[in-house]
C-alpha cells in the first residue's frame, strides 16, 4: 500500500497532517508549554539581537534558536510561539529524505519505492512525532545526527563532522554518535571481501573467542591503513577536541542548571530501552525475524547462561535503579504513570527482568543478520553511554538510539510495515488527544496542564 505512492506524495500528506494538528495545537495552547517556558524566550532573545543574554535554566547550547532565527531572519515579531513551533516542521521532511538514503546505503537491495516506504514510516515515530509540535530540540538534534552519519556513508567525512558540530549544538550528548559514525566508518575502510575475514555478521557468533578475533582483526586492519584512517578521522578528532575544551572551560557537560543533570550510573535505562525498542518494533521484529529463531528451544549448554544473564540483569535492577525526583513528582509525563505501575510492590522490576532479557533477544535477532559483530558492539556501546549516566527515565533520550537500530534491522515489508504504521498512527492520535482535550490544574500553579511523553 504505502509503496504505491510516491515521495512526494507521501511527504506531501505527512506534512499537511503536521501544519493542520500544529494550527490547532496552537489554538489550544497558544502559550509557551513545559520546557517552551526556556526555549521560547531565549529564542525571541535571539531574533531582538541580544546573544549573551543566557536563561540558567537552560541546559543544551543555542543551536535550536540559531537555527529558527537563520529560518525566520526577520525580528521579533515574527519569532511568535507559533512561527518558532513551525521552524522545527522542516525536520520531518529532512529526516524523510535523510532515513531513505540511508537505507540505500545500509539496504542496497531494497527498491527505491520500499525505502521511501519505510522513511515514511519512521518520520510518525511517535517520540520523534510528538515533538515535532513542541519547540524542542529533539527534532533538529535527530535531523543533525542522521545527516552527519548520511555524509559519513558517502565519504564526507568533513561535511559528516561539521554536521555533528551542529547536532552537539543542539544535544551535548550528540558527541557520542559522533563517536559511532567514526567508529563505523573507520569499519567501512576495509573492503566488502576483507571485512568478511575478521568482522563476521553478528548472528554468526558463537563465542567470546569470535569476538576477540574480531576486535585483533580491526586493529591489525587499521594498522595496514593507518595512513587513511588518520585521514578519515581527522575532522572528528577536530570535533572532540573543540568538544573537550568546551567541556573544560565550561565545567561540565551540562550548561545551566547542573543539579538535576548529575551523571549517574543508570546501567537499567537500557533495560527500558531495549523493552521500548522491542515494543515499538514489534511488528519490524515479527515482520523479518523467523519465529523459530525468536523462540528457541533451550539447550543444556544454553541454560547457564541464560541463568546467569537473569542473575546478572536482576542485579543491576537492585543496584542501578535510579529514581529521579522529576519522575515521582511530574504527573504531566507518562513516565509518571508507569513508574508508579512499576513500583506498586519492591518485586515487580524483578519480575520484569525476564521480559527485558527477551527484547533483548528480540532486538538483537533483528540486528544479528544485517549487521556485522564489530558494528553491532560500537552502536551498544554508544547507546550505553548516551544512557546509562542520565539519571532521568525520558523517552525522548531513546529517539535517535532507536532510529539508528530501526535503520540498521532488516527491513519488514508489506502488511508487516502497513501494521506498523498503524500501530504508530493509533499512538499518536491517542497522544494529541489526551494532550489537546484533556488539560488538569495543579492546586499551586496557575494555567492548565496536558499529558504529554
Amino acid at each position: 500500500m504505502l509503496d504505491l505512492l510516491s515521495p512526494s506524495t507521501l511527504l506531501s500528506l505527512h506534512l499537511v497532517v503536521l501544519l493542520s494538528i500544529s494550527s490547532l495545537w496552537n489554538q489550544v495552547q497558544p502559550h509557551p508549554y513545559m520546557d517552551e517556558i526556556f526555549h521560547i524566550p531565549q529564542a525571541q532573545r535571539y531574533c531582538a539581537g541580544d546573544y549573551w543574554t543566557w536563561d540558567p535554566k537552560l541546559t543544551t547550547p543555542p543551536g535550536l534558536y540559531v537555527i529558527s532565527n537563520l529560518l525566520l531572519f526577520l525580528q521579533r515579531p515574527v519569532c511568535s510561539t507559533y512561527f518558532l513551533r513551525l521552524t522545527n516542521l522542516i525536520y520531518p521532511s529532512i529526516i524523510f529524505f535523510t532515513v531513505a538514503s540511508l537505507l540505500k546505503q545500509l539496504h542496497p537491495h531494497m527498491t527505491c519505492r520500499d525505502r521511501y516506504a519505510t522513511a515514511a514510516v519512521a518520520i510518525t515515530f511517535p517520540i520523534l512525532w510528538f515533538f515535532n509540535f513542541m519547540y524542542y530540540t529533539d527534532g533538529g538534534s535527530t535531523a543533525f545526527v542522521l545527516l552527519s552519519w548520511l555524509a559519513a556513508k558517502r565519504g564526507y567525512h568533513f561535511l559528516s563532522a561539521v554536521g555533528s558540530a551542529v547536532a552537539v549544538t543542539f544535544r551535548q550528548t550528540n558527541i557520542i554518535w559522533s563517536l559511532f559514525i567514526v567508529g563505523t566508518s573507520l569499519l567501512d575502510l576495509s573492503s566488502p571481501s576483507e571485512r568478511r575475514s575478521f568482522d563476521p555478521k553478528a548472528a554468526f557468533i558463537r563465542s567470546p573467542l569470535q569476538i576477540i578475533n574480531a576486535v585483533f582483526g580491526f586493529v591489525k586492519a587499521l594498522l595496514s591503513k593507518f595512513p587513511k584512517a588518520i585521514a578519515m578521522a581527522l575532522p572528528y578528532l577536530g570535533l572532540l577536541a573543540g568538544f573537550v575544551g568546551f567541556v573544560r572551560w565550561n565545567g561540565g557537560i551540562v550548561l545551566g542548571d547542573r543539579s538535576n543533570h548529575v551523571p549517574v550510573l543508570h546501567v537499567v535505562q537500557l533495560f527500558y530501552f531495549v523493552a521500548f525498542s522491542a515494543g515499538m518494533s514489534l511488528f519490524a521484529i515479527l515482520g523479518t525475524v523467523p519465529m523459530a529463531r525468536l523462540i528457541r528451544q533451550p539447550t543444556l549448554r544454553s541454560i547457564p547462561f541464560v541463568l546467569a544473564s537473569l542473575g546478572i540483569m536482576a542485579l543491576c535492577v537492585q543496584k542501578f535503579t535510579i529514581v529521579h525526583p522529576f519522575l515521582l513528582a511530574d504527573n504531566r509525563h507518562y513516565t509518571f504513570y508507569l513508574w508508579r505501575l512499576l513500583s506498586r510492590r519492591y518485586w515487580t522490576r524483578y519480575v520484569l527482568v525476564p521480559a527485558y532479557a527477551a527484547a533483548a533477544w528480540s532486538c538483537w535477532q533483528a540486528l544479528a543478520t544485517e549487521q556485522t559483530i564489530l558494528w553491532v558492539i560500537i552502536y551498544a556501546t554508544a547507546t550505553a553511554l548516551t544512557l546509562i549516566p542520565s539519571p532521568l527515565l525520558e523517552f525522548r533520550y531513546f529517539i535517535t538510539p532507536y532510529l539508528i537500530y530501526r535503520i540498521s534491522m532488516r527491513q519488514p515489508r508489506g502488511v508487516w510495515l502497513v501494521l506498523e504504521l498503524l500501530g504508530y498512527c493509533t499512538i499518536n492520535i491517542v497522544t494529541m488527544w489526551l494532550l489537546m482535550t484533556k488539560p488538569f490544574r495543579w492546586p499551586h500553579e496557575d494555567g492548565v496542564q496536558r499529558f504529554m511523553w
